[in-house]
């Protein structure tokens, strides 16, 4: 065998990495690769701002910062209610107010904190489940070994040892309760399982479980949560109102422009905050989803080895956020949910956005005769559109408008027609459909 050729290769060793491969990853590894980000914690969701960072929301700051006022007097502070569209600050101002007020507490000789808990990312939705995901957070911030079990341990218990925690090390406690709609518990049970949270939470100290001053600070973006509270819970919980609304794009710029110093000295081009901005005003300006963006943005062109973001790294990062978005509804779907939804597309394709549900069911059949595919009736079609639009990817409404057919209804898409398009389309299902065809039969009709 010829061993000369193995001068062209890079060398294997006893781990069964190359050369090659090593000094690829120590490069990465020794910051030697290019990098356009300088301080990249100002433009992750989880770092807590300074609220000179913070735009638009000083009507908000100054009622928090109103509420937790009382904790420097030693009194305990008022329950809010933060309710508004996602991404519109809620939780950002929050933090920051209770850090700064940690921060003013500590040279008074209080020992305050807070508590945050999103009840959303749990993967249980019961209260056994929160009390325990309360008490291991408040154990982490009060530096003790949180020494329960998830399971095996009554909810009682558990809200034991965690008043005990609390009484022990805090002489003020604020509770940060993020989509606290999302605790649902068993729907079997008369009230749900926020409803009980809250009520156990408001009347502590009044039932002598501590002597630490308890708060609560509701996050949701959903205020109508309250109608389902129980009686009891009703009229012992009685929080001060906070309005969030959403932010408009000359906001976002300002927003984003506070976080240009997570990137290097010109290394964002001209124009790339404002496109960002303007993507996210297009999602209901949510803050929180600009700053991802930008951030993305940013990492795309690391992966390019460029030093500058420009518009194009911006327009890769938004069209991958989309078919992310897009890709995780619609592949959950059914094949028959998906050849409705694609109906509705290539008919939205050709109408500016928008499909009247006569059509569609016409592009529906037509495609299932194309793919040999059952035929439903228009009421399930459209009530597979329907479920579509329960994530978000279109809206609709009962219209007569312009057509024969009667009231029907009329299909807006909110995602772009075209991501869903290629999203269902990469299903080797609709390998036989021929699209065009179906784009010109409704265009047509239309």
């Amino acid at each position: 065998m010829d061993n000369s050729s193995e001068s062209s290769h890079a060398q294997e060793d006893d781990t069964g990495s190359t050369e090659a491969d090593s000094s690829v990853v120590d490069n990465i590894l020794d910051g030697d690769a290019k990098t356009v980000f300088k301080n990249k914690d100002l433009i992750d969701p989880n770092t807590i701002v300074d609220q000179d960072r913070i735009y638009g929301r000083d009507e908000q700051l100054a009622a928090e910062a109103r509420a937790f006022r009382d904790t420097l007097d030693g009194e305990r502070p008022p329950d809010l209610l933060l309710y508004g569209p996602s991404g519109t600050g809620k939780t950002l101002t929050v933090k920051a107010v209770a850090n700064k007020v940690k921060e003013r507490a500590k040279q008074k000789g209080i020992n305050f904190d807070f508590v945050a808990v999103n009840f959303k990312t749990m993967e249980s939705h019961t209260l056994d489940r929160a009390v325990w995901k309360l008490g291991y957070q408040t154990a982490q911030k009060a530096g003790v070994v949180w020494d329960i079990p998830r399971k095996g341990v009554s909810t009682d218990a558990k809200y034991v040892r965690l008043y005990e925690i609390v009484d022990q090390h805090f002489d003020s406690l604020v509770f940060i309760l993020d989509e606290i709609d999302a605790l649902t518990g068993n729907k079997r049970e008369d009230e749900p399982a926020y409803s009980r949270l809250l009520y156990s939470l408001s009347r502590a100290m009044a039932e002598q479980h501590v002597d630490t001053l308890i708060s609560t600070v509701i996050v949701t973006n959903y205020p109508k949560f309250r109608e389902n509270l129980g009686s009891r819970t009703d009229s012992s919980y009685n929080p001060n109102g906070v309005h969030f609304s959403d932010y408009d794009a000359n906001e976002l710029v300002e927003i984003l422009d506070r976080r240009r110093d997570a990137f290097k000295e010109d290394s964002l081009s001209d124009g790339v905050i404002e496109l960002v901005a303007a993507y996210g005003a297009q999602n209901e300006g949510d803050a929180r989803r600009a700053i991802d963006l930008l951030r993305d943005a940013g990492e795309i062109a690391n992966r390019n080895g460029d030093t500058e973001v420009r518009e194009e790294h911006v327009q890769a990062a938004n069209d991958s956020v989309v078919k992310n978005r897009v890709l995780e509804i619609v592949g959950g779907m059914s094949l028959q949910k998906k050849l409705a939804l694609y109906a509705a597309a290539l008919v939205a394709d050709v109408n500016e956005g928008t499909a009247p549900s006569p059509v569609v069911y016409r592009a529906y059949k037509r495609i299932c005769k194309m793919s040999d595919r059952e035929i439903y009736t228009q009421e399930t079609v459209n009530s597979h559109i329907n479920k579509a639009a329960t994530y978000g990817v279109l809206e609709s409404e009962r219209t007569s408008s312009g057509y024969k057919s009667g009231v029907h209804l009329l299909f807006q898409f909110n995602e772009p027609v075209e991501a869903v398009l290629e999203t269902i389309e990469e299903d080797s299902s609709f390998d036989e459909i021929q699209p065009d065809d179906v784009r010109s039969m409704a265009a047509k009709r239309i």
